[in-house]
């Protein structure tokens, strides 16, 4: 590397670190201040094992992969995509989840039957996603009961 690109690379780097520092990591400046964002959230699940009960079942075989923001006044902004698949008939198709939807919190008691658990037994409830309560607590949740079938969830400030 010559000696310019690398000062350019460290430069680069010291910018990239005032950002940081300068914005840091406790302030929702991803998505703004006029909603009062609590948390978003990040969810990724599959569902491609037609021989799991849930798949085949409950939820379908395909997949859903969603950006949540949490705001105070007890709405979310929500953006996304699914996709279904179809095993021998008509072929499936991927579908935008694009939106506003109410939440509340509800608390359940300590139950192993939830993909995951929050340590607090509290949980965001957005519509059409009762089977997933989003667990309140900050942290990275995983689910991967059987091969073909994944639930990854990441609540950030």
């Amino acid at each position: 590397m010559s000696r310019f690109r690398f000062l350019r690379a460290l430069a680069l780097a010291g910018l990239v670190a005032a950002s940081a520092a300068m914005f840091g990591a406790t302030s929702v400046f991803a998505y703004g201040h006029a909603d009062q964002p609590l948390a978003q959230v990040e969810i990724s699940g599959n569902c491609n094992n037609p021989d799991f009960d849930f798949c085949a079942n409950d939820v379908g075989l395909g997949g859903i992969w969603l950006w949540i923001e949490i705001d105070a006044g007890g709405t979310a902004d929500v953006a996304g995509a699914g996709c279904g698949h179809n095993i021998g008939g008509p072929r499936g198709g991927a579908f935008p989840i694009r939106g506003e939807f109410d939440w509340t919190t509800v608390t359940i008691p300590p139950n192993p039957s939830l993909p995951v658990i929050d340590p607090t037994n509290t949980y965001y409830v957005l519509p059409g996603l009762d089977l997933f309560p989003i667990p309140v607590t900050q942290g990275h949740y995983s689910w991967h009961p059987i091969n073909g079938v994944a639930l990854e969830v990441q609540i950030a400030p």
